[in-house]
């Protein structure tokens, strides 16, 4: 069903939740798993006049970050049929540069953690897992964080509050 599976790091929490299903997913569906890390571009500085930071120390700190973390999730997974992908050179926006890597790749779904805030802190903070379901037109799988346990909830409860899934087709 699913031939080739796409999820994107950025080294937090949120993206951590995901490598797991995807992976499970893709030796489920015998699929190709694709693990995306986008170096994010060197900011502009604007004023008088241009400045474009020169340091390309930054720049390389950022792509070796980035391929740590594809090897850390490499390892972590063991699967052989893992591709991983360092985007240097992609679009500004983190959801259009995965959006197009998933049309480019001929992905067939996208995994991707997600907070999954509720309405008044979502109109207020963009979500790049939203922007990346509204741009792509494969299904897009959200993993949920779990919500944190007040401290003086009962085991049972705790489990109820297990990661919940979220699929948009």
């Amino acid at each position: 069903m699913f031939d080739h599976i796409l999820v994107p790091i950025d080294g937090s929490p949120l993206s951590a939740l995901a490598l797991p299903v995807a992976a499970e997913m893709a030796r489920c569906h015998h699929s190709t798993l694709t693990v995306l890390y986008v170096v994010l571009p060197l900011p502009m500085i604007y004023g008088d006049s241009a400045f474009a930071p020169s340091n390309l120390g930054a720049s390389a700190r950022a792509k070796a970050q980035g391929e740590r973390l594809l090897e850390d999730a490499h390892i972590a997974m063991g699967s052989p049929n893992i591709r991983l992908l360092c985007l240097e050179d992609g679009d500004s926006d983190i959801a259009q540069a995965i959006a197009d890597v998933a049309e480019q790749q001929q992905c067939s779904l996208v995994v991707m953690g997600t907070r999954g805030r509720s309405e008044p802190q979502h109109s207020v903070l963009d979500s790049v897992a939203e922007e990346v379901m509204c741009l792509v037109e494969m299904p897009v799988l959200l993993i949920r964080a779990p919500k944190t346990a007040p401290s003086q909830s009962s085991e049972t409860e705790e489990s109820q509050r297990a990661a919940m899934l979220e699929v948009s087709a």
